[in-house]
């Protein structure tokens, strides 16, 4: 089972705790003012340059980190999980110029067009996402000519049958799992990976879901 560090790429400080750990690294990527190629989670407030994150606004002034900025301080071995955050093959076009010929490399998003831009990439996942029931819908009607490496989808949405018909697609990821128990769960149903907030998770699961006995606490 792979483990991906949910945002750790968003920062240098986070991707580096993150990078002996997880197997992957999650970045959030967004085309910033200027066709920036920048990392974060909060949204833009167009046309201004205010950032905002649910229902609140960021302070005036929130530094934004640039893509290349933590392409750079990454150590050569690290994997990325690159969110795409947008619907513009724009954003796609300069992410894919950005990363370089950093491999191997996962790509995703939800919609689905521009994920083209990755599609004949080496070494490259392209995995397509859902969180809620109307994106899982149009996710299980995709024609079987649409070529992925895999999808993503929310815990919530992944009952037994939804991961049997999310089998042709191939991997099976999902994300806000919070405990190990939980993830030895969906191991066992079939699912491939785990997106996660919580770094402490990571070596407990990686254990009771390889078989491996728990470490004695004596």
């Amino acid at each position: 089972m792979e483990f991906i560090s949910h945002r750790a790429g968003n920062s240098i400080g986070r991707m580096r705790e993150a990078e002996s750990i997880a197997d992957v690294i999650e970045v959030d990527v967004h085309l910033g003012v200027g066709r920036r190629v920048e990392v974060r989670h909060a949204k833009l407030l167009w046309p201004t340059r205010r950032l905002w994150d649910r229902w609140y606004l960021l302070p005036r002034g929130e530094q934004v980190v640039a893509f290349g900025d933590i392409l750079d301080a990454a150590a050569p071995s690290t994997v990325f999980w690159l969110d795409l955050k947008g619907f513009t093959s724009r954003l796609s076009r300069r992410a894919r110029v950005a990363v370089g010929d950093r491999e191997p490399l996962v790509v995703s998003t939800k919609p689905w067009w521009i994920l083209k831009a990755f599609a004949d990439r080496p070494n490259t996942r392209v995995i397509r996402s859902a969180g809620n029931r109307t994106e899982l819908l149009l996710l299980m009607r995709l024609p079987s000519r649409v070529k992925l490496d895999g999808v993503v989808v929310h815990h919530r949405l992944l009952t037994d049958a939804t991961i049997d018909r999310l089998k042709r697609f191939g991997q099976i990821y999902t994300w806000s799992v919070h405990d190990v128990e939980s993830i030895v769960r969906l191991h066992e149903r079939g699912v491939s990976g785990v997106i996660l907030d919580d770094l402490s998770l990571i070596e407990p699961a990686r254990r009771a879901t390889s078989g491996e006995p728990e470490a004695s606490t004596t």
